[in-house]
């Protein structure tokens, strides 16, 4: 966690920030106590912003606060996997049915390469960078819909899905099915179809969610 500090965060945002980060990086794991006496040796913060950085993630959901025992990182358990993939799912078919009258073939033309850029990480054995590019790709879906708050509200949860998938992988040709997924949306999208591309949509939510419940199933 050797971040750089911005000057113009406070402390708590700064101390949030640098956990945040720790976390979703990996560098913190699932179940992991979070001590503040720890956190303040390795981030060099009181005890005091560090308190409030622990409550401000766990107001996020990846921290959770128990009497008695501190704060530690949140484990996946089925409703929360639920929750996030459901809330990722609604925004973008919600993105999708506002940026469907206002497509054009620039748009189209960008979705297409990063579904393309994504088959080639695929091919070449590039896990991380494939996921990457299939966060930019849905986040593109989001954005033509024109609501920043809806795009922030996704990256946020997006990044905190990206951070368990990386910890626990994908099933066999889950990726591979993806890449066909999103050719599918695309086609979808040229024709105007709002249903096909809802109906898409929650057929990969259903799939990516049981896929990363059975990749952590003794757990759950």
């Amino acid at each position: 966690m050797g971040e750089p500090l911005d000057v113009a965060e406070n402390s708590a945002d700064q101390a949030t920030r640098l956990i945040r980060e720790a976390i979703l990086s990996g560098q913190i794991s699932p179940g992991e106590r979070l001590k503040t006496a720890e956190l303040a040796q390795r981030l060099g913060f009181s005890t005091m912003p560090l308190r409030e950085a622990l409550r401000k993630l766990e107001g996020e959901g990846l921290v959770e606060i128990e009497p008695n025992r501190g704060a530690t990182v949140r484990k996946l358990d089925r409703a929360y996997i639920s929750d996030l993939f459901e809330l990722n799912t609604d925004l973008r078919i919600c993105a999708v049915k506002r940026a469907i009258p206002l497509l054009t073939l620039e748009r189209i033309r960008s979705l297409e390469a990063l579904a393309q850029e994504y088959r080639d990480h695929i091919a070449g054995g590039q896990d991380l960078e494939a996921i990457r590019v299939n966060r930019d790709f849905n986040a593109k879906l989001v954005e033509f819909g024109g609501n920043r708050e809806a795009l922030r509200v996704f990256l946020r949860g997006w990044d905190i899905i990206f951070a368990f998938r990386r910890g626990y992988g994908y099933g066999t040709g889950r990726r591979r099915v993806m890449a066909e997924e999103m050719q599918l949306l695309i086609e979808a999208l040229r024709r105007h179809d709002a249903v096909a591309a809802e109906a898409i949509l929650r057929m990969q939510n259903a799939a990516m969610m049981e896929d990363l419940v059975s990749r952590i199933a003794p757990e759950v």
